[in-house]
């Protein structure tokens, strides 16, 4: 059973279309509707031939009239046949039309052999012979003539075919029975004819259809690929000549084709070493697929080439060939350089910044018995020239003297950089302290000469140098950084164009000012030792109090009474002078509404406090809390706190005097740009610097410049306090030269409010931990109002 149904399967398969190309079908029945004519010539001539030999012993009804009726059936084929021959055929159309065929193959072979043998009969033995070679050459003929059409030729061996050899096999006659034999052996070498033919021409038309898509998809590949941003070329494997470029490529070829040896329409065709890619892209790298892809950068003349080389496959995974994607990326390669350089470069003085300088410093460390010195470069008087003059100004002048450093700096391995502001470092080697510093003062040297600008203008600064050695004072770049800072500190504080060399002592005074900061804030924290006194300003004339200045002083349980110019620098340096402002502020208002004579209170402003917007509030807080009108508080500001952010500065002084608050110029006369000061803002009063008055008494050219300073604040209408007033013969002398409002300790030394006189005079008395001093009663000299505090901001 399971036999006969897969032998049914396998009858029924071979008789189906079976064809799943649309394609094949169309090739079949336009290959098969070309062998129509044939085969019904045949089936008509042998069967006509036939009537002639039965004419005289069958009946018309048994010949002609049935012969007739089936030659009008295959003309009318024929007609049908001849009426479409030209039209456009579908896979629809084709697969209809093999269908029929099939169905009238089967029709005719059944009435065919029906009607031959209705006609055997009636002739002789003869005749038999001949209808069975008709029937014979007929079937195979057919089976030949409808072989693109394999349903319908096995079709007709099986409906013609076998029982033609079953009908004559039994027929008696010897002659019959050995032409039945004969068929038996034909028949199925013809219907092996008919599969073979029937698979090779179905192979055949597969093969070009597929062909035909492969073509297509290629070219639509290659449209696509053409149509791609990307430049894209492909090689010959095996000659490495280039047998195709897109539209992109040959743009970018006419592009960069001054480079090339060959024209760029010469390119298709010519080997891929025109491109000078290299031996990281040799012939020899192309040739080894497996090393795929490949990227590299090339340059061709002044033109950057990306390149990257991948294999070409096809469906079974057989190379094909390099393909080369391209692009020109000059701009990009520049771009890349600009942004490594300005990541690793100072924009403004294209030195190396803090990073880079930084890594060449680890570097260097970490050579063996390498011997190195660090500078640290601080301008003098940039500052200064930056805020009055403008930053562009400070800009070209920061230029110039990274160009002088990198002029002085010849040594190899030298390397100068900028780690922000005003502020550059020089690596170089040194073998001794003497070489550093030799270094170090040729640099002071270039730098202090003077500047010319592009409008003509000169300008001259100075620079202050801290050195730190490696090995000799730290092997780590961290340490010898700091250490090379606190030299610079030393040299600051040492005057200007000064060279200092890390030494321990530096490092103690530093960490004694980090510790002397800490103990400042814990006892501002606490309100332990902090106290405000108070001068008086005396009008000469009345010798009335008209106003009184707020200074600043702090006892330390550990250092005693502490100068105002050491502990206000330390609170500058920790950003604890907002704080210790605001404690001024706030004491001087709440003392000021205390005195009788409801006087004018004066508070000193740091440089430190000016410019970063912190200064009003902590006025307008002051103020509130105390309850004090705005008319009776001055602030007091020197010159060199408003070269320090200028613009911010000023802006923040125009809103106190918004507020009613007055503000003073203090130590006027002493700075290089005093008017210009006084033509930029109102202020409502100068003080003139103690040093003029000092030597007013001995020096007809100080008295002179008290006078003149007197007659300016006059004609600007501004009030006028010579400071320092500290024996009679300079309080004559400034009354005679025109001074109504004095101060110094002539006229009245610093005191502290009532509240905290007693514990002021308990610190200062011989068992207090002060140490030993005299009390502070009015027109006694103690520890805490000595001149030497009036050397800070806040004294």
């Amino acid at each position: 059973m399971r036999g006969g149904a897969a032998l049914v399967r396998r009858l029924a398969a071979a008789l189906s279309l079976g064809a799943n190309n649309p394609e094949l079908r169309i090739a079949q029945f336009m290959t098969l509707s070309r062998l129509t004519p044939l085969l019904y010539f045949i089936m008509i001539a042998n069967a006509w031939v036939a009537i002639w030999l039965f004419r005289s012993s069958a009946s018309r009804w048994r010949t002609i009239y049935p012969l007739s009726a089936l030659t009008l059936l295959c003309l009318l084929r024929l007609a049908i046949w001849w009426r479409k021959r030209g039209s456009m055929v579908t896979e629809r159309i084709a697969r209809h039309e093999l269908a029929r065929t099939n169905t009238v193959a089967i029709g005719m072979a059944i009435v065919f052999t029906a009607w031959c043998w209705w006609l055997l009969p009636r002739g002789s033995e003869t005749d038999k012979v001949y209808v069975a070679f008709f029937m014979a050459i007929t079937i195979v003929t057919s089976m030949l003539c409808l072989i693109h059409s394999r349903p319908a030729s096995l079709s007709v061996a099986l409906f013609a075919g076998v029982p033609f050899i079953a009908f004559f096999a039994a027929s008696g006659v010897h002659v019959l029975t050995l032409m039945a034999v004969n068929v038996a052996l034909v028949l199925p070498a013809t219907v092996i004819v008919v599969l073979l033919q029937s698979r090779d021409f179905a192979q055949m038309v597969n093969a070009r259809t597929e062909t035909r898509w492969q073509h297509e998809e290629q070219n639509r590949l290659l449209r696509m690929i053409d149509d791609m941003p990307a430049a894209v070329m492909t090689l010959d494997p095996d000659t490495f000549v280039i047998n195709y470029v897109n539209a992109p490529t040959r743009r970018l070829l006419r592009k960069i084709e001054h480079l090339l040896p060959v024209a760029a329409s010469e390119v298709p065709g010519a080997p891929i070493d025109l491109l000078q890619l290299g031996p990281a892209l040799s012939r020899g790298v192309l040739s080894d697929p497996s090393g795929f892809p490949r990227i590299s950068r090339i340059r061709l003349g002044d033109e950057v080439l990306h390149v990257q080389v991948s294999a070409v496959t096809d469906d079974h995974g057989g190379y094909l060939g390099p393909m080369v994607t391209w692009e020109i990326v000059t701009k990009q390669v520049e771009a890349d350089y600009r942004i490594r350089h300005l990541a690793r470069y100072d924009t403004l003085t294209e030195v190396p910044n803090r990073d880079t300088f930084f890594e060449a410093l680890d570097t260097s460390l970490e050579r063996k018995n390498s011997a190195i010195a660090l500078f640290i470069v601080d301008l003098d008087g940039f500052k200064a020239v930056n805020d009055t003059q403008g930053h562009l100004t400070g800009d070209a002048l920061l230029r110039q003297v990274a160009a002088r450093m990198r002029a002085a700096c010849r040594n190899p391995g030298t390397i100068v950089g900028r780690v922000g502001g005003d502020e550059f470092t020089v690596l170089t080697p040194s073998a001794t302290q003497d070489e550093a510093e030799k270094v170090a003062f040729e640099l002071i040297e270039a730098i202090a000469a003077p500047y010319e600008l592009d409008d003509g203008r000169h300008i001259q600064i100075g620079a202050s140098i801290g050195i730190a050695l490696a090995p000799d004072h730290a092997t780590d770049a961290t340490t010898l950084f700091a250490y090379a800072d606190v030299a610079l500190y030393d040299s600051k504080a040492a005057g200007k164009n000064t060279v200092r060399t890390y030494a321990c002592d530096m490092d103690i005074k530093v960490h004694g000012r980090v510790l002397l900061a800490a103990e400042l804030r814990s006892a501002l924290a606490e309100r332990d030792g902090i106290f405000v006194f108070f001068q008086p300003i005396v009008n000469v004339e009345t010798s009335a109090v008209v106003g009184r200045e707020a200074l600043l002083r702090w006892h330390s349980a550990r250092h005693g009474w502490v100068s105002p110019s050491t502990f206000v620098a330390a609170a500058e340096e920790t950003d604890l002078i907002d704080e210790l402002g605001a404690f001024v502020l706030d004491r001087a208002c709440h003392a000021a509404l205390e005195w009788k004579d409801e006087g004018p209170v004066a508070v000193n402003v740091s440089a430190a406090q000016l410019g970063k917007g912190t200064l009003v509030p902590a006025v307008r807080h002051a103020l509130i809390d105390s309850g004090l009108p705005p008319t009776r508080l001055e602030v007091e500001i020197t010159e060199t706190a408003l070269l320090r952010s200028e613009i911010a500065s000023l802006a923040e002084l125009r809103t106190l005097r918004s507020l009613g608050v007055r503000v003073a110029l203090d130590d006027f006369g002493t700075g290089y740009s005093s008017l210009t000061q006084l033509r930029t803002f109102p202020f409502d009063k100068i003080k003139i610097d103690g040093t003029f008055v000092r030597e007013a008494v001995d020096r007809p050219a100080c008295a002179a410049v008290v006078r003149a300073l007197v007659d300016l604040g006059n004609r600007l209408d501004l009030a006028t306090v010579a400071e320092g007033v500290e024996t009679a013969a300079q309080l004559d002398r400034v009354r005679d030269e025109g001074c109504v409002a004095v101060q110094g300790f002539y006229c009245g030394r610093p005191q502290p409010t009532a509240a905290d006189a007693p514990l002021v005079d308990a610190l200062s008395s011989p068992q207090g931990p002060g140490g030993e001093a005299p009390r502070s009663g009015r027109g006694r000299q103690s520890q805490w109002d000595d001149e030497d505090f009036a050397d800070a901001p806040l004294a």
